[in-house]
């Protein structure tokens, strides 16, 4: 078997360098005995103006199922039945040659990474490349802080083993110094290579897989901006989790990158690992049936797509678009003249324009939603239609600002109080005393007035 065939073996039936004896004897006798078909499913459910995605790979005793038709998948969208057509359906890779895979690898090469990792990453990247076929495509992006993110070697076509080939290994083994993680950056190159190729792709599944430990500490972009704008492009993104990934806020991240984009989290705590989670993605990118699912739903709320092949259901939880948490603008009156050291409660103001329980919070004072008598200084979650009121203690100085800042959403506003001018008295204490002195002053002058006018 030539290496094309190995390829092809491996791209249909998830095997390398078997026999074909063997893959026959496999098919034909150990099948019947160990059959169970598995259905697996992943979701692209964005944007809200393009049809649901519905990603499908269905093995029998582990062997991609092929040939399937419409008839062949029972669909239920939040539990209502949908009827697909032919052209609804698209075959995998591995049966229809017209598609083709065309992938962007994201290497993280910080020094935590690179130091524990780099031979395994650029080992299990190179394999991938070996079991990709003619004309599939690949593309190699790098990071780091110090480096920043960069297209390393931009879209090449597979030759088997010819100078393209042998480019995109150059590229994947080539040294690429610095530390520190600026992941969501490189994520955001990487789907801008996606989205303008120096030519044009094939059709076929594209997707960005991110191999790294999930920080992104010295990126000027946020985990939410990658999402957001994979999802603008249907992009999936494959996330492979090395090294320290566990860390706070690196799991949440792989993970969120993975499940909110229609792709998928793998991790992979040993070098072992990182190969088999290479196969997993290329196995599901090689043999997934794409049913495209025309629809009218836009909004923001969670739906369940069931897909159900020969009694085995898959399910999978997906939203159309974010909801929308920032509230039309609001804002509180500033009062001034107020006595140093008194409390002072803002005007009541109302929530609206959210679609979802929004997150509120407050720095430097107290809030309270509806306006009761209870203020808190703790985070919550605020409805629209809600009110919401703050309070604070004004400035103990004269003539001075103090400020509580009420967050909610992505909406901020301030609640200022300003302490009124000192009057002169030395103080708010003193300022009491030196009015009894004068009230004794005045009444010593009215007795001596008063003397003065019985003895004329």
């Amino acid at each position: 078997m030539n290496s094309h065939s190995r390829r092809s073996a491996r791209r249909i039936f998830g095997f390398a360098g078997l026999p074909a004896v063997l893959l026959v004897l496999f098919a034909t006798f150990a099948a019947p005995v160990q059959a169970q078909v598995v259905v697996e499913l992943r979701v692209e459910g964005r944007p809200a103006s393009e049809p649901i995605q519905a990603f499908v790979k269905v093995t029998d005793g582990g062997v991609p199922v092929p040939s399937l038709d419409e008839g062949d998948f029972t669909i239920l969208l939040d539990g209502e039945p949908l009827t697909i057509a032919s052209g609804d359906v698209t075959l995998p890779p591995s049966l229809d040659p017209t598609q083709r895979v065309s992938v962007v690898f994201v290497m993280d090469y910080s020094a935590s990474v690179v130091n524990q990792f780099r031979d395994e990453m650029e080992a299990a990247v190179n394999g991938f490349i070996a079991e990709m076929v003619a004309g599939d495509h690949a593309a190699i992006v790098k990071f780091n802080a110090d480096a920043g993110a960069s297209v390393v070697t931009s879209f090449t076509e597979i030759d088997d083993g010819g100078p393209n080939d042998i480019a995109l290994n150059t590229g994947v083994n080539s040294d690429y110094p610095g530390n520190g993680t600026n992941m969501a950056d490189a994520l955001l190159v990487a789907l801008e290579h996606l989205g303008t190729p120096p030519s044009a792709l094939p059709s076929g599944p594209k997707a960005v897989i991110l191999i790294g430990d999930g920080s992104n500490s010295d990126a000027t972009a946020s985990v939410e901006d990658v999402i957001a704008q994979a999802n603008a492009d249907s992009m999936p993104i494959f996330t492979i989790g090395i090294g320290e990934f566990s860390g706070p806020g690196r799991l949440a991240a792989l993970t969120d990158l993975g499940l909110e984009t229609g792709g998928a989290f793998f991790p992979a705590p040993d070098a072992a690992d990182i190969e088999d989670a290479y196969i997993t993605v290329g196995d599901l990118l090689n043999n997934e049936y794409l049913i495209s699912i025309e629809n009218g739903i836009t909004d923001c709320a969670a739906h369940e797509l069931e897909v159900t092949v020969s009694g085995e259901t898959a399910s999978a939880i997906f939203t159309r678009r974010t909801c929308d948490t920032t509230p039309n603008p609001f804002s509180f009156t500033t009062l001034t003249d107020r006595a140093p050291g008194s409390g002072a409660t803002s005007n009541t103001v109302t929530i609206e324009g959210i679609e979802v329980p929004a997150h509120i919070s407050i720095i430097q004072g107290t809030y309270s939603i509806d306006c009761t008598d209870t203020f808190t200084g703790d985070p919550a979650e605020i409805e629209s239609g809600q009110t919401v009121c703050v309070r604070h203690t004004s400035s103990d100085a004269f003539q001075t600002d103090k400020t509580s800042t009420l967050t909610v959403g992505g909406f901020a506003a301030t609640f200022t109080t300003t302490t009124r001018a000192d009057d002169g008295g030395g103080g708010g204490g003193g300022g009491g005393g030196g009015g009894a002195t004068g009230l004794l002053v005045l009444l010593g002058l009215g007795s001596l007035l008063l003397a003065r006018r019985r003895n004329a």
